[in-house]
């Protein structure tokens, strides 16, 4: 088609087009000449009106031409405007989605969102360590845990020094669950050995505490040493802890304990004792323990009219005390803090005490044990309740604020026999005292609180009570759960790091 555009003189009349379809057209362009000053004769006016209405023909022609030709092409932006739109919205909800996972994913491996979760669950954050006073580092459930270091020896689940640990192959197991937080950890951390101890004289709040060897009054050739510093802890840090203590056991006590045993023959010998006569079979253990149940329990605590000690613990970092407390132990006697355990405080009632035991495993090959122990007496005893060290001659009387520190093992790591000591039964009054053992192989879950086991199924915040073997130990009441009442840990004899 072909598009007249007239040019008058300096007046420009000029039909417009759509640029995007200008292509379409020829375009001519005709001169007229200028008739301002000229005379037009009828034939001219005739010729010119005739021009004109053709003009106006040829427009509304193109005109009507181009509205039927560009309708399609409208048409076709349209949809091309509308197909845009719809790939670009679905571009950017895609997008959307991406980010969505990603973000998913930042917050599943973000440490410290990790660490928020990692609470909530059962880890491998605990251990199998021979036990002082039947007292034993707790280890994770075994459900929920991975363990890529079992121990090829045999924890004893007591302190008899007779008792001598077999190796036992275990073929090691991957659990499920852990934190990888956590197993990255377990990857970088180093062990770090307590081979000795350099007791020296210190300053704490003013007060000046020089070490005093207790020399043995029995001749021997063993590496044990026991020193002895008054006043290590003050009138103040001593009141604070038994309140602490004495405030928890009364909660916790509101609960009667569950009440477990190194073996049957250990229940029936406290049967026994107490003069009662009454067969016991598997039925009164809780599935997969060796717990009594808890009819059982309550009756076994009448038995023996709760005549048992209490410990309550508390770990690293758990309180400003722990802190002070390490480091004055650190300055006085070179342990050190990541060698050590939890914290504990005992306190024993009137004609209670423990039997002779060792705080390490004599003739064991694992060197995840106890090298030393440092007891702090937070009061004064009236009568009874002295540490006895029988095989070295040494007794030492409960004193407000005195510690007693002495090596267990000698510094190639093997349990020393005559570090074998007990604790007098409290005769009149009451004894309290805080203890902490440091170890010779340090490991990853030392001196962190571990998760309660999965069994037995109990009402959270049940206590404990651990009756150990006849012989060498006692029955002592406890407000946290270790693993040494589950048959299938005994059976496998595992030491989870």
């Amino acid at each position: 088609m072909k598009c007249v555009v007239y040019i008058i003189e300096d007046q420009t009349r000029l039909l417009t087009l759509d640029i995007n379809k200008a292509w379409k057209f020829n375009v001519d362009y005709f001169p007229i000449i200028n008739m301002r000053n000229r005379k037009l004769d009828s034939k001219t006016i005739q010729k010119k009106s005739q021009t004109k209405n053709s003009q106006l023909k040829n427009e509304k022609k193109i005109q009507n031409d181009f509205r039927r030709d560009s309708t399609p092409v409208f048409t076709i932006i349209i949809i091309i405007l509308f197909l845009s739109i719809l790939f670009g919205a679905l571009y950017v909800f895609q997008s959307m989605s991406v980010s969505d996972e990603s973000n998913e994913t930042n917050f599943v491996t973000d440490p410290s969102k990790m660490q928020k979760r990692a609470d909530k669950q059962s880890d491998t954050l605990a251990d199998k360590t021979p036990k002082s006073e039947k007292q034993t580092e707790t280890i994770p459930d075994n459900t929920q845990s991975i363990d890529k270091s079992f121990s090829t020896d045999n924890v004893p689940k007591h302190d008899n020094p007779k008792r001598v640990s077999t190796p036992e192959k275990v073929k090691p197991q991957v659990k499920q669950g852990i934190d990888p937080k956590i197993e990255e950890e377990m990857k970088r951390f180093k062990s770090t050995l307590q081979t000795g101890m350099s007791p020296k004289k210190i300053f704490a709040d003013g007060r000046r505490l020089p070490p005093v060897e207790l020399l043995p009054q029995k001749p021997n050739n063993s590496s044990v040493k026991v020193y002895l510093y008054d006043e290590f802890l003050s009138v103040e840090e001593c009141d604070g802890l038994m309140k602490a203590h004495n405030r928890h056991v009364t909660e916790i006590s509101k609960k009667d304990p569950i009440v477990c045993f190194d073996t049957v023959s250990t229940l029936r010998q406290h049967l026994k004792a107490s003069g009662v006569n009454r067969k016991v079979s598997p039925n009164d253990f809780m599935p997969g323990t060796t717990c009594l149940d808890k009819a059982f329990s309550s009756e076994f605590k009448d038995y023996i009219h709760s005549n048992w000690s209490y410990s309550t613990a508390f770990y690293r970092g758990e309180s400003r005390f722990s802190n002070v407390f390490e480091y004055r132990v650190k300055e006085a006697t070179a342990l050190k803090p990541e060698n050590g355990g939890k914290f504990q405080i005992t306190s024993y009632p009137l004609n209670v005490g423990y039997k002779l035991h060792t705080d390490c495993i004599e003739d064991n090959k694992d060197k995840r044990d106890r090298f030393a122990t440092i007891l702090v007496y937070l009061q004064d005893v009236e009568e009874g309740g002295e540490t006895q060290f029988p095989e070295l001659g040494i007794w030492v009387k409960p004193r407000k604020g005195r510690a007693l520190v002495w090596n267990n093992m000698n510094e190639k790591g093997k349990c020393e026999h005559l570090s074998i000591h007990q604790a007098a039964k409290v005769t009149k009054g009451h004894k309290f005292i805080l203890q902490r053992w440091y170890y010779y192989t340090s490991f990853y879950s030392l001196g962190k609180r571990p998760p309660e086991p999965h069994i037995p199924i109990m009402e959270s915040g049940t206590p404990r009570v651990s009756c150990d073997e006849y012989a060498h130990g006692s029955c002592r009441w406890y407000d946290e759960w270790n693993y040494d009442h589950i048959i299938e840990y005994q059976k496998q004899k595992i030491t989870l790091i």
